[in-house]
């Protein structure tokens, strides 16, 4: 078992670290990997990652980074998506660079968290059309530094309430690098993947994409969803166990059973057998297919 998108490094973690990895051990997680979302967080997440035996790093900027100082520090404009290779200005691309040092690192094994994240919990707040540009022109730049580097993209993608609006700008983004001859797509892993079932099967006509679920499809499923496209076991139940991952996202998004508490990597168990029953396969085969998958996108763990 495995548990491709933590965030262990948070502060609610720092008096039992230990004892939550000891518990994942004990629960039959071997890898995890600690995923960054800002610069602060990215060495942290490596630091964490360089304790633990079969732990791993992923390193990005969450598209909440672009929102933020827009016209002190990201302001463009004019951005297309045929812009794609030239659509940062000098402080993006410093972050980027500084993306790029810390990469190197071997226990950095992918780029991400970043994408796209148009909610907003105030609606009258809503993400405008100049913070749509720069999360997009943002998760571009990470996305180029993934092709160069040859390594997966984890991808974080949120719709405005009610649509899938962000599923629909990165699929564009997405089907763009995977139609394009230029540029070789890497491993992309959309990550606790909410898309309904018609927005899936424009992802799954992608190769390189991957889904990957977190406890949130152990919720129950509100009674005027169940059996549409917007139930998402319907979604869980379209994607093949060769383009899917686990994970907890911890700590959030703890389980049903355990909804309330901080999340932790030993209910990535509890998401997976979530997965069996809806696939109806047993355990060992949905771990056989983690494993490969684990191993076919995120090449440089020695397992």
């Amino acid at each position: 078992m495995l548990d491709i998108h933590t965030h262990l490094y948070w502060q609610s973690y720092d008096s039992d670290r230990d004892k939550v990895i000891h518990r994942a051990r004990m629960a039959g997680v071997k890898q995890m990997i600690v995923v960054g979302t800002t610069p602060e967080e990215n060495t942290l997440a490596i630091s964490i990652a360089e304790h633990y035996e079969d732990m791993f790093a992923s390193i990005g900027l969450h598209p909440h980074f672009f929102n933020k100082s827009i016209e002190e520090e990201f302001s463009i404009s004019n951005f297309q998506f045929s812009m794609k290779p030239k659509i940062f200005n000098e402080k993006m691309q410093q972050e980027i660079e500084e993306l790029k040092k810390l990469a190197m690192h071997s226990k950095v094994v992918a780029i991400g968290e970043c994408g796209l994240d148009y909610y907003s919990h105030n609606q009258q707040e809503t993400i405008n059309s100049q913070q749509r540009m720069l999360q997009k022109a943002g998760f571009i730049a990470q996305l180029e530094l993934a092709v160069k580097l040859k390594v997966p993209v984890i991808i974080h993608t949120r719709p405005s309430l009610g649509t899938m609006d962000a599923y629909e700008d990165m699929w564009t983004i997405l089907q763009q690098y995977s139609s394009d001859s230029s540029h070789l797509a890497p491993p992309m892993i959309l990550h606790c993947y909410q898309g309904d079932t018609e927005m899936t099967k424009k992802f799954l006509g992608l190769s390189s994409v991957y889904f990957s679920f977190t406890g949130n499809i152990t919720y129950p499923t509100k009674k005027m969803f169940v059996g549409t496209k917007n139930d998402l076991t319907e979604t869980v139940k379209m994607v093949p166990l060769t383009r899917l991952f686990v994970e907890t996202d911890c700590p959030f998004l703890a389980p049903q059973e355990k909804r309330g508490e901080r999340n932790e990597p030993a209910y990535v168990t509890i998401v997976a057998e979530h997965i069996c029953a809806l696939h109806k396969v047993k355990m060992i085969d949905l771990e056989d297919n983690l494993e490969k998958n684990f191993v076919r996108v995120f090449a440089r763990p020695t397992l």
